[in-house]
């Protein structure tokens, strides 16, 4: 993480913040193992899990309140009620806990940063992919290229034993002819979702979060503004996400 390795901030430690069950012994019967005060704590903390049909989902605030214990021991006592076969345990949402090491450290300029840092990441790595494509469709020895990438100059222009070599020399399928973007209307595909995000950020979506919704793909902002539910979500999935975001870009420049 980047922030870790810029030393702002450093993990501490995860743990499960939910955790259910359901019964595989009613709780009577499994309170009757029990006795003095790990009776009290069980009653308590059976209590503090509500049946909803067949899962039981622990309300922790609850259980501290009725009866204050360490959250490692009430772990415990539900992985001991597990291995008994006394419940069928599940926990959920791993969370991750971390110390802040520079509260006061400037937020803008580190999120510009932060955002340079994984375009130039997010630049390199299509960049790469398209490398892989390039030397699968190459017409020049691929094990020749391959040498080439990784220092060797001496490798022979001809290795006798690659596709391309041997006469089979592969080609990637033309794309499917879809409608230019050029005629496309920008406004009508994404006049929802920009009215949506004006009324809960209070300002305009930026050109990134605009490609990701057309072309469908989710992201923790869109997720919030429930954007799957809106006209235009997905309407570009057929496009690539590159001529989407220059598309994007353009419109957003014509408008202003």
């Amino acid at each position: 993480m980047q922030l870790e390795l810029r030393g702002i901030i450093e993990s501490r430690y995860a743990y499960f913040a939910e955790y259910r069950f359901q019964y595989r012994a009613e709780p009577q019967a499994i309170l009757a193992h029990f006795s003095g005060e790990r009776l009290q704590f069980l009653q308590a903390l059976l209590h503090a899990a509500p049946r909803a049909k067949t899962w039981c989902t622990l309300d922790f605030e609850a259980l501290h309140q009725s009866y204050p214990a360490e959250h490692s021991r009430v772990v415990k006592a539900l992985d001991y009620l597990a291995e008994q076969g006394w419940i069928e345990l599940e926990a959920k949402q791993m969370t991750e806990v971390y110390a802040v090491l520079q509260p006061h450290v400037d937020a803008e300029a580190l999120g510009a940063e932060l955002s340079h840092y994984f375009k130039t990441k997010e630049a390199s790595e299509v960049a790469r992919i398209q490398g892989v494509l390039d030397l699968f469709a190459s017409e020049s020895c691929l094990s020749q290229r391959l040498a080439t990438y990784f220092g060797d100059q001496d490798a022979p222009q001809q290795c006798g034993h690659c596709s391309v070599c041997l006469g089979q020399t592969a080609s990637w399928p033309e794309p499917d002819k879809r409608p230019p973007l050029a005629g496309l209307g920008f406004s009508a595909l994404c006049a929802e979702l920009m009215a949506r995000h004006q009324s809960v950020q209070g300002n305009a979506p930026s050109a990134e979060l605009l490609t990701r919704f057309l072309c469908g793909i989710s992201a923790p902002l869109l997720t919030r503004l429930k954007a799957r539910s809106l006209s235009g979500f997905a309407a570009l999935e057929d496009y690539p996400y590159a001529q989407v975001r220059a598309w994007v870009q353009d419109s957003i420049k014509a408008a202003n």
